[in-house]
């Protein structure tokens, strides 16, 4: 699911993401709650290996979008 958010916002959201996934496992007896609280730690978790893998293939972002710096 992809939405968009301003800039600032975009870097928070896998940080955000984490913080409420282990204050959800933190906080609650039930269950379901804590599954959801382990999804949100896990996509957060997918979230920032991905941004990593993708800043390590050599592409950065400029004003007019992506570009590939090896070219």
């Amino acid at each position: 699911m992809k939405l968009w958010l301003p800039d600032n916002l975009y870097r928070l959201k896998p940080l955000v993401l984490g913080l409420a996934g282990s204050l959800l496992i933190f906080f609650s007896d039930h269950l379901a709650i804590e599954g959801i609280g382990a999804l949100c730690l896990g996509f957060a978790a997918y979230i920032l290996i991905a941004r990593l893998l993708w800043s390590a293939t050599g592409t950065t972002k400029s004003n007019t979008g992506s570009v590939n710096v090896e070219e």
